[in-house]
């Protein structure tokens, strides 16, 4: 956290980064006041929040993380143009002004926040790998702490740069790119400001300046299969082509069980009108889906499927535009063993069809 000082009291802060499912602390202390009130505007916006609190002594705290969460719409956030060229701006990272006022004197500072959480001991937009199933959507999400370029090389050769416009949590779309056996995005670190931190124990979000960003994507031709997305926790969209299993159709009664008492127990124009019915039928549809043979940091990455709120399946290009459909993932337990490669498997949820209701 920052710490300053205005109209003789101590403020502490959040950082320069922050993410919407941590606690976002603000404490004010050393001075009594009748109020303090903090003021949450989000820029892109214009929409803003406020609450007032009385002091607790010379005390008073707010943690605005549930503020900050009202400003991302996952509607919004799903919605990709995977047509248009190089880099979009996934809408998962949001710059937040935020003011404290005390009766006469205000202090004001700014925040970038990024959908997710962060667990201690994490490294936020390190180097990895990923694959690129090249038949499908897809893209690539990068932060930026500033305007910068980001390299690409193509088959091992240097290819035309993307230009990031500022400080955000960008996609890059590959769309023109033809790759046949690697891709690699590098976003070179400086001095100035830094695109990679750690959440460590001393200190929450440690920057590292001059690390670059090198994301090293390996195309896998493959077309078929049960091609999902979803958003880690780190605010990043992630990809992946699943092998599936046998679907399970599940037909359940809902509502009251009806009857018409009126109606003999008789036939009447060859109908048995006095049995009776329920209300509502219903079918849900699962669906086991399986990575076979992966390593343990594919693994890791595939698990965030099962815990992200944002599952989405592909369902086919419709005038040229993705179609997507959202799903859930089952509840289960994930046993993650000591072998160098393993089955992932998990199991989606499809959206319950309302058959028919009376």
């Amino acid at each position: 956290m920052r710490k300053s000082e205005f109209s003789g009291v101590t403020v502490e802060y959040p950082d320069m980064i922050a993410f919407a499912f941590n606690p976002i602390i603000i404490n004010v202390y050393g001075k009594t006041f009748d109020w303090v009130k903090v003021t949450v505007e989000d820029v892109q916006s214009g929409v803003s929040y406020e609450e007032s609190r009385e002091m607790y002594g010379d005390s008073v705290f707010f943690d605005i993380s549930s503020y900050v969460q009202g400003f991302f719409d996952a509607l919004e956030s799903t919605i990709i143009d995977y047509s248009q060229k190089a880099v979009s701006d996934s809408k998962l990272g949001r710059k937040l002004d935020i003011s404290i006022d005390v009766p006469n004197d205000s202090f004001c500072f700014s925040v970038f926040v990024i959908w997710g959480v962060m667990r201690i001991g994490e490294r936020f937009n390190g180097s990895r790998k990923l694959t690129w199933f090249k038949n499908y959507p897809f893209s690539v999400s990068m932060y930026s702490a500033t305007i910068g370029n980001v390299e690409v090389i193509v088959d091992g050769k240097q290819a035309e740069p993307i230009v990031l416009a500022g400080q955000g949590l960008w996609n890059l779309i590959p769309i023109d790119i033809n790759a046949t056996t690697t891709l690699v995005f590098n976003l070179p670190g400086n001095e100035f400001s830094a695109s990679v931190f750690d959440h460590t124990f001393d200190v929450p979000f440690k920057e590292l300046m001059n690390t670059p960003t090198k994301i090293e994507c390996t195309i896998d031709n493959s077309e078929c299969g049960i091609y999902l997305r979803w958003i880690n926790r780190h605010g990043m969209y992630c990809y992946w082509l699943f092998l599936p299993g046998e679907e399970t159709r599940q037909v359940s009664n809902d509502g009251e069980f009806i009857r018409n008492i009126m109606q003999s127990y008789s036939f009447i124009s060859g109908y048995h009108g006095g049995s009776g019915r329920h209300q509502r039928k219903s079918e849900s549809i699962t669906l086991p889906v399986c990575a076979s043979l992966v390593d343990s940091d594919t693994y890791n990455f595939l698990f965030e499927l099962a815990t992200s709120p944002v599952v989405d399946m592909f369902c086919g290009y419709q005038d040229g535009v993705a179609q997507w459909m959202g799903v859930n993932v089952s509840v289960e337990n994930y046993v993650k063993t000591s072998a160098s490669l393993q089955d992932f498997v998990c199991t989606i949820v499809l959206p319950e069809l309302n058959l028919q209701s009376l």
